[in-house]
């Protein structure tokens, strides 16, 4: 869990598992993902230096204790009974993850379990950075929240994840495609006089489509001119959709199962792709991701600019978005977790924006690629020349599409 490849809201308990094992292989752990023994299936089993950990995993949505308490109690109970069946020294952990957990709300759930439950091992941890773990001697897994991780108040953080939700960004590319050439975002290309229009064209809701327009109007950022939606405080707009698009990612680093070269992820992602499509019977349309049965995916950062003809940024290992984590789908893609002493080959992302990811995705040689503003969104804030990068698309693309719009 570095301080740039961090995680936002995983969508499910799967993702946590990859977040927890990913942290214990990182400090020396084996870890079983998806283990079963004697019948029984635990969340996670790892091993180190003979200790036994079977550990249970829930998610928490808030970071409140009448919340945390009774999940890490219903972990712990569900990690002592695996731990009984499994080995008789195992040591059983309960693990509660949340968006954000106060440290002193951490310290009174922790306590509350070493009263009642001394013998079992307490994880807590969220998606700013801060993990507390306690028993067994697993102390040294902690860490304190990151810096200016809470910059912003929780009144604002709603705010921008309202107004940049998944549909919502989805429906402003939709908004801005007609100054986008095709080949670089897919999405409809027209004129909508109001949200109907606007929700049958990006194929939303008509109440996803009218709760857009009206939030964005009453953000300053949209106004109906001659007949017509109008995105408007264009600058403003982007760098505030720039700034909501830079909360955390869930980054799973990996490794090629056996050598590849440079072109090893765009052949995987064909070869994905064609095995789905004969596994449809041929019902899929070659060049429309939105199609695609889950998981979909698509390049990310800077391989798909590359894939879009915008590269600029080399020698960076590749990203790669996938809808949701599968053991099944990553090896499919040739792909395995990476040890603690290893090199990322392929970094997977998993978004919280998916609709929005996916929907825009364009085909390129039959290799889906982020759409270009995604592209800009996301390499924006890169360590890597992500702004050279941006910069690049901006005055390339971007820039013409607002003076369409």
């Amino acid at each position: 869990m570095s301080s740039y490849n961090s995680n936002p809201t995983p969508q499910n308990e799967g993702q946590m598992r990859v977040l927890i094992a990913r942290l214990l292989r990182e400090n020396g752990w084996k870890v079983a993902e998806e283990p079963r023994e004697y019948n029984v299936r635990p969340d996670l089993i790892a091993e180190r230096g003979g200790q036994k950990l079977i550990i249970e995993i829930k998610r928490a949505s808030e970071g409140r204790r009448d919340r945390l308490v009774p999940l890490l109690s219903q972990a712990a109970l569900d990690a002592a009974y695996y731990s009984r069946q499994i080995a008789n020294k195992s040591v059983p952990v309960a693990i509660v993850v949340a968006a954000r957990i106060p440290e002193s709300v951490a310290k009174q759930a922790q306590e509350f379990m070493k009263e009642r439950a001394p013998d079992i091992a307490i994880g807590l941890l969220d998606f700013e950075g801060f993990r507390s773990f306690a028993g067994h001697g697993l102390e040294f897994l902690s860490s304190e929240r990151r810096q200016g991780s809470t910059v912003s108040s929780p009144k604002l953080r709603s705010r921008a994840s309202q107004l940049f939700s998944d549909l919502n960004q989805w429906m402003l590319k939709v908004l801005l495609a007609p100054g986008i050439a095709e080949g670089y975002l897919s999405a409809p290309r027209g004129y909508y006089q109001g949200a109907s229009q606007l929700s049958e064209a990006a194929r939303v809701s008509v109440m996803s489509a009218f709760r857009f327009v009206e939030q964005f109007s009453k953000e300053g950022f949209l106004e109906k001119s001659s007949g017509r939606l109008r995105i408007v405080r264009s600058n403003e707009l982007m760098k505030r959709w720039q700034a909501a698009s830079q909360q955390r990612v869930l980054e799973i680093p990996t490794r090629w199962v056996l050598n590849k070269g440079k072109e090893a992820l765009p052949n995987a992602l064909r070869s994905f792709i064609s095995a789905e499509a004969k596994r449809s019977g041929g019902r899929r349309k070659p060049n429309r991701l939105s199609v695609y049965p889950q998981p979909r995916a698509c390049l990310g950062l800077f391989a798909a600019a590359e894939a879009l003809g915008l590269g600029f940024v080399h020698g960076v290992p590749p990203y790669l978005y996938l809808e949701r984590m599968s053991k099944d789908v990553v090896e499919s893609l040739g792909l395995s977790a990476k040890e603690p002493d290893q090199q990322a080959d392929v970094y997977v992302r998993i978004p919280g924006n998916r609709e929005s990811v996916f929907r825009g995705a364009v085909i390129k040689d039959e290799v889906p690629s982020s759409d270009i503003l995604q592209v800009w969104l996301d390499v924006s804030q890169h360590p890597s020349r992500g702004r050279e990068q941006a910069e690049l698309i901006w005055r390339r693309v971007l820039a013409h599409a607002f003076e369409a719009s």
